[in-house]
């Protein structure tokens, strides 16, 4: 029988016979976990226990903390913590008699609950923000994302990806991606919100609040006009980790962390950006769009984050399409709009109805759902 037979096997057991039982009361006189990397224990059990004085819960959860999965706050795609979206990891099943199992199952970053192991509130597990400086008492190494975790929330595509592929992304897995594909779970959708590993959840009109609204972007030149919020001055952007004026498009793609936009107002502002470099060409030659030049890169660099996952499951089966598409005597607007096939993506259903018969139209969201 295959390890994941077993895997799988170990884990239906597990989950039937489960209950409140302490993760340190295994069968075993002396765990398995608890055998391994000294240096890891000692590392892990100062960021559990932080200093009161010279640590936040922000900077101890780069490296992990113990909790219980019932001080965890549940959302569709992932855990948070006091405010902060976290990933589990270091999970000890001890009702699972099979050591082998039980360890490669410790070894595990999980997005949410996959298994019945991860419905228990009284289950003890480790909790992180920054995945390659994870510490925790019987880890060795950097945990690996678990398969059934991309699976559920259909990380970039997964459930439609092969084997090899599967492998790719698994491999290079980042939660920091995860968190921005899912920010409006994890934070507010009526502002802009700025989040990295060790750092709190800040408003991003908080930061320097008298300084410019308006400017041109150092990052992809576009004049921002002033009154929308689309503009992060380098006074601001500092704090988000930008050493230059930026529009709040670019700012999203360049900041260090997350930076989570108002939905409504990002499409906006990737519109008016789009339209303005339309009208004048010579600003951004290489952005120009035209029918015969048609790249997925362009479409990614256009729109904001939100949309990325979209791009690149259509990506795999689509020729690029055509950005912003309008139709004479109509003030809708298709967002991706492939006329040879009179099929096109819009935002909203409002925006549907504003749009002329004889062509497909789909919602962003969908289309995300026909895909998985």
């Amino acid at each position: 029988m295959s390890r994941w037979s077993r895997h799988l096997e170990a884990l239906t057991q597990a989950i039937s016979g489960m209950g409140g039982r302490d993760v340190h009361d295994a069968a075993t006189g002396q765990d398995i976990l608890e055998r391994e990397a000294p240096e890891t224990v000692t590392a892990s059990v100062d960021a559990a226990e932080p200093d009161r004085h010279s640590a936040s819960v922000e900077q101890a959860l780069v490296r992990g903390m113990e909790v219980t999965l019932g001080d965890l706050e549940s959302t569709e795609h992932g855990w948070m913590y006091r405010g902060n979206p976290v990933m589990v990891y270091a999970v000890d099943v001890a009702a699972v008699e099979d050591q082998q199992v039980r360890k490669e199952f410790f070894h595990r970053v999980h997005l949410a609950s996959c298994c019945g192991a991860l419905e228990d509130p009284a289950q003890v597990v480790w909790i992180g923000t920054a995945r390659e400086a994870l510490a925790a008492p019987g880890l060795s190494g950097t945990p690996h994302a678990c398969e059934y975790c991309l699976t559920k929330v259909n990380h970039r595509g997964f459930r439609g990806l092969g084997p090899r592929d599967r492998t790719r992304v698994a491999d290079g897995f980042s939660f920091h991606w995860h968190v921005s594909q899912y920010a409006q779970e994890f934070f507010s959708s009526e502002e802009a919100h700025f989040w990295a590993p060790g750092k709190s959840v800040q408003v991003v009109g908080d930061v320097e609040p008298e300084a410019a609204d308006h400017g041109t972007c150092g990052f992809c030149e576009w004049p921002v006009p002033a009154g929308h919020d689309w503009f992060v001055p380098v006074e601001r952007g500092a704090a988000l980790g930008l050493s230059m004026d930026a529009c709040i498009l670019c700012a999203q793609q360049q900041a260090m962390g997350v930076l989570t936009l108002p939905e409504t107002s990002a499409l906006a502002a990737s519109q008016a950006r789009f339209d303005t470099k339309q009208e004048h060409p010579a600003m951004s030659a290489h952005d120009a769009e035209t029918e015969t030049e048609r790249d997925w890169s362009r479409v990614r660099r256009q729109l904001p984050l939100s949309w990325h996952p979209l791009c690149e499951q259509l990506e795999r089966k689509l020729s690029a399409p055509v950005l912003f598409h309008r139709f004479t005597g109509y003030e809708g607007v298709a967002v991706l709009a492939w006329p040879e096939h009179r099929r096109g993506i819009v935002a909203t259903e409002e925006e549907r109805a504003r749009l002329p018969e004889g062509w497909d139209f789909w919602t962003m969201r969908s289309v995300l759902g026909s895909l998985g």
